[in-house]
């Protein structure tokens, strides 16, 4: 509705609330009212004939407007969105392992920062009276088996592809377009990397990093 009450809020004479009054009447997109007899239009509360027969007017320019809007050309280098092929079982268990990492700690050595020496990085206790290793409360989480991803799912990246670092073109052919998606080895340049992007276009793979030329 929020979409269909900007576009009316377009024509002179309309707002919010006579946006809601034909909504609620009935007249949910422009096609509705385009199609719609102006007494049916009338009748709705705060319309009337007058704005009625302006209110087709107006619907009826927009329509033939996005009927003559070419399509925008896709940008030398941008990559349509392509999507994997997903199973129910694996759908429903990337959205479980959502859910599970947005409660998911963030697991951090013991001390780190308490002391600028050490990062955030992880590494697994082994003092003999460390609080981690004990679970103490207060101190950061202790790595364990429950906190991982469901099996299916794990490794893939949250699209559904499992991602494969790809360094030339060459090695696109080995991938599959329905279960894999490119990323670029950080050490490729960028010469390199956009005829990877125009590769992978060709074969209709995804790449999670792609470049644009320019």
């Amino acid at each position: 509705m929020k979409e269909f009450t900007k576009k009316l809020k377009t024509i002179k004479g309309f707002g919010d609330a006579k946006a809601k009054a034909l909504y609620d009447a009935g007249f949910t997109s422009l096609e509705a009212i385009n199609d719609a007899d102006e007494d049916d239009l009338a009748s709705v509360k705060g319309i009337g004939a007058g704005l009625a027969s302006k209110l087709k007017e107006g619907v009826k320019g927009m329509l033939e407007t996005q009927a003559e809007k070419p399509e925008a050309p896709a940008e030398q280098g941008e990559q349509k969105v392509i999507a994997p092929q997903l199973d129910k079982e694996k759908k429903r268990l990337l959205a479980v392992r959502k859910v599970q990492k947005s409660a998911k700690p963030d697991f951090r050595q013991s001390g780190a920062g308490e002391y600028k020496k050490l990062s955030d990085r992880w590494n697994k206790p082994t003092g003999l009276h460390n609080k981690v290793r004990y679970a103490s409360k207060g101190k950061v989480k202790l790595v364990e088996i429950g906190y991982g991803s469901p099996a299916l799912v794990r490794g893939l990246h949250p699209s559904g592809f499992r991602e494969v670092i790809v360094r030339n073109a060459k090695e696109l052919d080995a991938l599959d377009a329905k279960l894999n998606a490119a990323r670029i080895a950080g050490s490729v340049g960028k010469k390199k990397r956009i005829e990877i992007t125009k590769r992978a276009g060709a074969l209709g793979l995804r790449v999670l990093n792609p470049v644009k030329e320019g």
